[in-house]
């Protein structure tokens, strides 16, 4: 959403887009690999200092003869982690989803039914009738009409997660990286149009 704005904008800046997992980010800024990323938070990770960017709602996936299919609205008391397909270990979204879920600290992995690391797959196994998902608002918007018919909000305030960008706090090239925190943020907040939200922190399961 941001990357035409950003690069019309600073056309000298030679911008290098990564996708990893939230531990690889953490370790690579640390370790001087990447200049910054964009990573749930709060981290509390000494050396790291996090802007937050935006605030992004929760939305259920829920197919068609699932038991909560009929319901025109979430609560999170309807959430069981154990229909919910979730993403796989590393990834920050899953935490917050078991969370959000209640699910107990000592849960056994091996009843989690199946973990993807891309949410395009967990909506073709929801639609395979493997079980629901949760999914970053932002990732809802790209899909076609006939599955956001399924798509289900959250009662107010809608559970969300603080999206920001974060950097080793000695950075040097911090004219560069808030350039990239302001484009980010005036763009997507845009999109995001949500007024009363609850932030899940990755720290509250930790």
């Amino acid at each position: 959403m941001f990357l035409n704005t950003f690069i019309k904008k600073y056309p000298k800046v030679n911008l290098i887009i990564k996708e990893q997992s939230t531990d690889s980010v953490i370790r690579n800024i640390l370790d001087g690999h990447l200049d910054a990323g964009i990573a749930a938070t709060p981290l509390e990770i000494e050396f790291i200092k996090e802007r937050p960017l935006y605030y992004e709602p929760f939305v259920g996936y829920v197919p068609k003869n699932h038991r909560l299919s009929k319901k025109e609205i979430l609560s999170t008391e309807d959430l069981d982690v154990n229909d919910i397909l979730l993403l796989q270990d590393g990834h920050c979204f899953r935490e917050g989803v078991i969370y959000l879920c209640k699910a107990p600290k000592n849960l056994q992995e091996e009843r989690f039914k199946i973990e993807s690391g891309s949410f395009d797959t967990l909506v073709s196994l929801a639609e395979e009738g493997m079980g629901m998902t949760l999914l970053p608002y932002l990732n809802t918007l790209e899909l076609d009409s006939g599955k956001k018919e399924k798509l289900k909000q959250f009662n107010q305030p809608s559970p969300a997660r603080e999206i920001s960008l974060i950097y080793h706090k000695s950075e040097l090239k911090i004219q560069i990286t808030e350039a990239l925190r302001e484009v980010i943020s005036g763009i997507v907040r845009g999109a995001i149009r949500f007024q009363d939200v609850k932030i899940i922190s990755p720290l509250a399961y930790n």
